[in-house]
């Protein structure tokens, strides 16, 4: 049989028709493909980032303990902390010199999203009272009246104690003498306005000293009591330290001690002064000294100072 052109005709634009079919669907498909790809690096991207920020929070809370007395060697203990949407490891941690250097990873289990950061921490070891010649040195030589050590106020001439120092080679102290037998007391008293530093209450401040009671007569009641303060502008924060006989008598050659200083209430307080006071009980004969002030912070410590970080890039 014989088939006439005009019936064949709509095959070619069939073909046509499946073609732009066909090219349509691979189309699709490849843009489906693209988009799947783009979410997917974007969701991988953002998980770095994450384990970034991750990463840095390890910083910040192996600082945290660095600061409250975990030692620099112990911070690689430090694994799998969990932060965010992931967790970070101290995977190094190497006291070179005086700074603590570190080694934090940051990840995002998802897509397993990992970041690696080095840090280099160091512990300024408190002395928030080293503007205050804590050890009451300055000026040298002999403090004639109407001298007192650099910067501190209240104490007269007769408060400081030229040799009276622990090392009795010209260090002075702060002191205090009730000269003769009988009822009444003596006080001496000095205060320091600090450089302002600030806490975040409640919080508890250490204060190490050194201090010598010498007292004649038995018994066991007080024989000098230190009080020490520190004030906002407003309100004192203060702690005593009483010595007994028996401390006192323990006490002939200089002995460092410690106390603590709490700063009630909630949120941010400004210490912006230090006092102190040494109070000689009545009674007989008695001497006090004190010397060599050091005023730390939460933990030990003023805090850690973070000197720099980079990110650790490896192929």
């Amino acid at each position: 049989m014989i088939y006439r052109p005009h019936r064949q005709r709509g095959a070619v634009t069939l073909i046509g028709a499946l073609f732009i079919i066909i090219t349509l669907a691979l189309m699709v498909e490849v843009l489906q493909r693209m988009t799947a790809s783009d979410v997917l690096d974007t969701a991988v991207q953002n998980d770095a980032v994450a384990a970034l920020f991750i990463a840095e929070t390890g910083i910040e809370h192996a600082s945290y303990l660095y600061a409250n007395g975990t030692t620099c060697a112990d911070l690689i203990l430090l694994n799998n902390t969990a932060a965010g949407r992931g967790d970070f490891d101290i995977t190094a941690s190497a006291l070179i010199g005086s700074d603590c250097q570190i080694r934090v990873r940051g990840e995002i289990p998802t897509f397993g999203a990992q970041r690696v950061i080095d840090a280099d921490l160091r512990n300024d070891g408190g002395n928030l009272l080293v503007s205050a010649n804590p050890d009451f040195d300055e000026p040298p030589g002999a403090c004639v009246d109407p001298c007192r050590p650099t910067g501190w106020d209240g104490l007269p001439a007769g408060g400081w104690d030229d040799d009276g120092g622990p090392t009795g080679t010209g260090d002075r102290a702060a002191y205090v003498e009730k000269p003769t037998n009988g009822s009444g007391t003596v006080t001496t008293a000095g205060s320091f306005g600090l450089t302002p530093f600030t806490v975040t209450a409640p919080a508890t401040l250490t204060l190490e000293f050194d201090y010598k009671v010498i007292a004649t007569g038995g018994g066991n009641s007080t024989k000098v009591t230190y009080l020490f303060s520190l004030w906002d502008g407003t309100t004192a924060y203060s702690t005593e330290f009483p010595v007994n006989n028996s401390t006192a008598s323990a006490a002939n050659n200089f002995v460092t001690d410690t106390v603590t200083i709490s700063i009630t209430g909630t949120g941010p307080v400004t210490i912006t002064e230090f006092r102190f006071s040494m109070e000689a009980k009545s009674g007989q004969r008695k001497w006090g000294w004190l010397d060599n002030l050091n005023l730390q912070g939460p933990g030990g410590g003023a805090g850690v100072h973070l000197l720099q970080w980079r990110e650790v890039v490896s192929n």
